[in-house]
């Protein structure tokens, strides 16, 4: 990917985060949701039943492979599937959020084993996507 492409994603993603933060706040959670499934759809060629239909262990190769992303674009993605993590979480919607959370954790795994130097920055989502994780999981259980 051209430097000039990597930024302007960069540029077009900060800003769908960044009104993705205000819709939060103001709770309109239906419309974030359509929002980020637009973006994938945009910026990444995915819909949801593609990023339900593969595995966890075969959606790094998916994303790579079959769709030719690269590093840059699956870090963004990252960032937009962590975004629809939480807010599935704040609806209650744990299984769904969990399917979501694990794929983007699975994401940050490969970029952290793929780069040549370490990220405290994606460790420590690394860290919170866990801890979502757990909390998920004991609430799924009880």
């Amino acid at each position: 990917m051209k430097n000039e492409q990597v930024l302007k994603l960069i540029d077009d993603i900060s800003e769908v985060l960044s009104l993705l933060i205000v819709l939060r706040k103001k709770g309109r959670f239906r419309e974030a949701l359509e929002k980020i499934d637009e973006t994938l759809l945009n910026y990444f060629k995915l819909d949801e039943d593609f990023m339900y239909s593969v595995s966890e262990d075969f959606l790094v190769n998916a994303l790579k492979e079959d769709r030719g992303l690269s590093s840059e674009q699956m870090v963004s993605l990252a960032e937009i599937l962590s975004e629809k993590g939480d807010i599935l979480l704040e609806q209650n919607n744990l299984r769904e959020s969990q399917a979501v959370l694990k794929n983007t954790l699975k994401i940050y795994y490969f970029l952290n084993e793929d780069q040549d130097f370490f990220s405290f920055k994606n460790m420590n989502k690394m860290v919170l996507i866990n801890d979502k994780l757990s909390k998920i999981n004991v609430k799924i259980e009880n």
